[in-house]
């Protein structure tokens, strides 16, 4: 009986080695090392939640793994063969940061960067020009304004066709213009009397190309 039972439990030890060896085994063999590391902003030390990481082998540059940090800013890049890498971290609004010579020298390895910070991205902006634009039709106290230049509607056409277009003036067919009915008309121009006579205004007029006018006061 003795005998019996110190047989079972060799079996038994035996069954329990043989169990356990190919697991430890293969546990040794599919061993591959890990990064860790927390992104924050480097201003104010906020996390950059969900920042893009790229894994790169540092001798051809090829992408081979990557990760998305958590809302903490937190991340993890698991299964990682022993060589030597780059860590690429980039999000929008963030200057691209690149941290090189990573090595992974034993299988199973944890390498624990720590806290990443990530700069802000400032863009420089060109010399910009701001243009204001008078209104179309300006009322003043003693005039109304009507700024032809700002009318692209009178391009290729004559002065005629700009008046018609002049608040309290009229343009008959024939060219003829009167203001508040009366034909009594006199033109300046640039704030000077011209030598057109009443008789001679609508000729004058056509004469006029209307990219000339600035504007009709």
């Amino acid at each position: 009986m003795k005998t019996l039972i110190f047989f079972l439990a060799m079996v038994s030890s035996i069954g329990l080695l043989k169990a356990q060896a190919p697991a430890g085994a293969g546990s040794a063999q599919s061993g591959k090392g890990r990064i860790t590391g927390s992104i924050i902003d480097s201003a104010d030390n906020r996390a950059v939640s969900f920042a893009t990481i790229t894994l790169s082998d540092a001798i051809t540059g090829k992408a081979v793994n990557g990760a998305l940090a958590n809302d903490k800013g937190g991340f993890t890049i698991s299964d990682i063969p022993t060589g030597k890498y780059s860590l690429i971290f980039s999000f929008m609004g963030y200057q691209t940061k690149t941290i090189a010579n990573i090595e992974i020298r034993v299988s199973g390895a944890n390498a624990n960067l720590g806290i990443i910070k990530l700069s802000p991205a400032t863009n420089v902006l060109k010399e910009v020009t701001v243009e204001a634009r008078a209104a179309l039709i300006e009322e003043k106290v003693d005039r109304t304004v009507y700024n032809a230049e700002n009318d692209i509607s009178n391009r290729g056409g004559d002065a005629t066709d700009v008046l018609r277009k002049v608040p309290m003036l009229s343009v008959d067919l024939d060219g003829n213009i009167s203001m508040r009915g009366s034909q009594n008309v006199k033109v300046l121009i640039n704030n000077r009397p011209s030598t057109i006579t009443a008789g001679s205004v609508a000729d004058a007029m056509k004469s006029i190309p209307s990219e000339m006018i600035k504007s009709v006061e």
